[in-house]
């Protein structure tokens, strides 16, 4: 009888990748819409004034991340407007907000990231074996429902029993919560799961505090993890070492 049962995955950097040059396009595609929406309400602002309250809004996302904490999509477009004027989010009426979150929310799907070579031979090998498949992402200013949209599109949504992200239960890995959601979620104790993910902070070290064991997929940049109990060079190797940590 195996020792694993069930097999976690982080999203960026491990399945998808963001391209470099893209990311100013989404923050683009946000900024103008928004400007382009309050405009029609009556509401005039320059597009460099509507910019900085967007980095504004990135820095204290920033330090809000560094506790290992999110928010809610709803409240860090309240706290963008806020910083155009503290009053505007009063002025709109709630159909206008929830236009204003609705571009916020989907830049992303204008300009996606990639889907990174083997990822979905590995997902699709995973569940062939009969592994209880679960997702745990952190996520920026794009929430889990437009991600899940995006995957679903890339198809890889449907290997999921179930995914669990940060700006949903308002924790971030390494944080223990999210890795203890999903396990119970998925109705799996610690010592029978293994998340596979890149990042030593998030991934590695998240998961070995709750008991799970840990596949580092080492990614340029990415030093290695002492803590890891195994590192893959690329996601065509997942199954194998996955089956081989469930053997010992």
């Amino acid at each position: 009888m195996r020792k694993i049962s069930t097999v976690t995955f982080d999203l960026w950097d491990t399945l998808i990748q963001e391209y470099p040059d893209r990311m100013e396009r989404v923050a683009q595609t946000r900024i103008d819409g928004i400007r382009e929406l309050l405009g029609r309400k009556g509401v005039v602002h320059s597009q460099d004034e509507i910019r900085r309250a967007y980095m504004d809004t990135g820095k204290f996302l920033e330090l809000t991340w560094s506790k290992h904490r999110d928010m809610d999509t709803t409240d860090q477009v309240l706290f963008m407007l806020s910083s155009l004027d503290d009053k505007l989010a009063t002025r709109l009426e709630r159909g206008d907000l929830a236009e204003i979150v609705a571009v916020y929310c989907g830049g992303l799907l204008d300009n996606p990231p990639r889907l990174l070579p083997g990822a979905k031979d590995a997902l699709r090998a995973v569940r062939s074996q009969g592994y209880r498949v679960g997702l745990i992402s952190n996520t920026g200013r794009t929430p889990g429902s437009v991600l899940k949209v995006m995957m679903g599109q890339m198809g890889i949504l449907g290997f999921f029993d179930t995914t669990t992200f940060s700006n949903e239960i308002l924790v971030r890995k390494p944080a223990e919560g999210a890795f203890r959601i999903t396990l119970e979620n998925l109705r799996a104790v610690p010592k029978a799961a293994v998340h596979i993910g890149d990042s030593e902070e998030s991934d590695i070290r998240g998961a070995k505090a709750v008991g799970m064991r840990a596949i580092q997929v080492m990614r340029e940049g990415r030093p290695a993890s002492k803590l890891a109990d195994a590192q893959v060079g690329s996601l065509d190797a997942v199954i194998e070492s996955v089956d081989r940590l469930g053997s010992v």
